[in-house]
């Protein structure tokens, strides 16, 4: 991807703002990668929790047992309602396959 001589660039060489937190949290190779994909544009981050929610509801689905909506409210940080509407969720896409 990158031309050898911009193997020599270092965080401390960017000024300060986003950046240079972005080039020492993931690296200055990984900083020019997203600059390649998103340079010039103007884009939305989801924050990490709505990234991992796919996730997330795939894992409570996977222990979802009938008697622990409590369990899974408390492990995965969500409310028992939250844990009962990804059930039933789920339960209404399986029937709405047949």
């Amino acid at each position: 991807m990158a031309q050898k001589w911009t193997e020599e660039l270092t965080p401390d060489m960017l000024p300060d703002g986003l950046c240079r937190v972005i080039a020492e949290e993931i690296g200055t190779d990984n900083l020019l990668k997203l600059s390649v994909l998103l340079g010039g544009s103007s884009f939305y981050l989801p924050r990490r929790e709505r990234i991992l929610r796919p996730l997330r509801d795939r894992k409570i689905l996977e222990e979802y047992n009938g008697y622990n909506t409590a369990e899974l409210a408390r492990k995965y940080e969500v409310s028992q309602r939250w844990v009962q509407e990804i059930i039933k969720t789920h339960e209404e896409d399986k029937s709405n396959d047949y």
